[in-house]
């Protein structure tokens, strides 16, 4: 067999073994290439080597040479593991049959290697995903805690400015607005004596009194507009129709309030917040765009609640400079309750606030407030 490979071109560095224990010590001593297992020889088979092999897990090349092998004990030792079988009357099959087994199994080892570096690929993309799904959700709860710490932040802003508005409220009635109506009436005294020494200075004290007044009757105002105009409980649109109807009697302009479809119940929060836009939108457009008609409008969309203000003041320049505090303050309470605002000039006169607030946010939000409450 050995003359045959020579013959065939191998260079063949060989070993026999004729037992169990002499097989053992050679798979121990090197890495073969082939096996050729004579099939019947006294104490030792190629079956009894060939489960050596598989015991051992070994992918080597195993051919049975044999005087005489029948058919069905071929058919048995290839189902066993054998790769090919020669009979010692042709061996001129040997050397095609261990090119063939040794191709086999190169491409055998070399299919395992790039299965193992696919395998090993795999469990260190593994790995990485872990890790950086890892430091994604690290970061994802550094974020959350930053969002968190800027809606604390701009609740706090939100609750600054309600109690500064407030606090100016009330200076402005009990400090400026006393001081005023305490000039009126000195005013009012120095008008009866110059007109009771017929002096001729008595109208100009007249008109220096009335002057006065209105300057007091508009710091009133003021202070009710600052300390007074808050929600005083019920629903949003019930709520904003008091607001119209408070516009309208403290400035004496034009002031409606309508609603459209069924406004769903919305947490205090929201309902507050809501509110809030609806009366810094009314108070600058009073205060800044000069405006006699002013209309509010709560619709309900299929997915969203839409608060618009109008007004036919004069109309905010355009762009809208969003650093100015008021309008600062309103997209920040609008951010809060997770609803989006717009502002924008009318094509002819006026500007328009529009608020969108998803009512899934707003379901949310109740959501959260009743789990809180209970």
């Amino acid at each position: 067999m050995v003359h045959a490979l020579e013959r065939g071109g191998f260079e063949v560095k060989h070993q026999l073994v004729s037992s169990r224990k002499e097989m053992l010590a050679a798979l121990d001593k090197h890495q073969w290439d082939l096996i050729l297992a004579d099939h019947s020889m006294p104490g030792f088979s190629s079956l009894e080597a060939l489960e050596l092999i598989k015991q051992r897990q070994l992918d080597v090349p195993f051919i049975i040479v044999s005087g005489h092998i029948d058919e069905e004990t071929a058919v048995a030792a290839m189902r066993s593991g054998a790769h090919d079988y020669v009979m010692k009357a042709r061996l001129a099959r040997l050397v095609p049959a261990a090119e063939r087994e040794l191709r086999e199994a190169e491409v055998r080892h070399a299919r395992m290697k790039s299965e193992e570096a696919l395998r090993r690929a795999h469990e260190e993309l593994e790995m990485r995903v872990e890790k950086r799904t890892a430091d994604l959700r690290e970061a994802n709860l550094k974020l959350q805690n930053v969002l968190q710490e800027r809606r604390r932040l701009e609740n706090e802003m939100l609750e600054i400015a309600e109690n500064e508005r407030r606090r100016i409220g009330f200076d402005l009635h009990d400090d400026l607005g006393q001081k005023l109506t305490g000039a009126s009436f000195l005013l009012k005294g120095l008008e009866h004596r110059l007109e009771a020494e017929q002096h001729p200075c008595a109208a100009e004290a007249r008109r220096a009194q009335a002057l006065v007044e209105e300057i007091t009757n508009h710091t009133h105002n003021l202070a009710r507009q600052f300390s007074s105009l808050d929600a005083q409980g019920g629903d949003l649109a019930t709520i904003l129709k008091q607001l119209a109807a408070n516009v309208e009697k403290m400035f004496d302009i034009g002031c409606t309030c309508s609603t459209k479809g069924t406004i769903p119940p919305l947490p205090q929060d929201t309902t507050v917040q809501l509110y809030k836009i609806s009366q810094e939108a009314v108070s600058n457009s009073i205060k800044h765009g000069k405006a006699t008609q002013v209309s509010i409008s709560l619709a309900r969309n299929e997915n969203e609640l839409l608060l618009t203000i109008k007004n036919d003041g004069l109309p905010f320049a355009q762009p809208v400079n969003r650093n100015r505090m008021g309008l600062r303050i309103m997209s920040y309470r609008a951010s809060t309750i997770g609803a989006t605002l717009d502002i924008r000039a009318q094509e002819k006169s006026g500007t328009i606030v529009r608020c969108s607030l998803p009512l899934k946010n707003g379901a949310r939000h109740a959501r959260k407030e009743a789990s809180a409450e209970n």
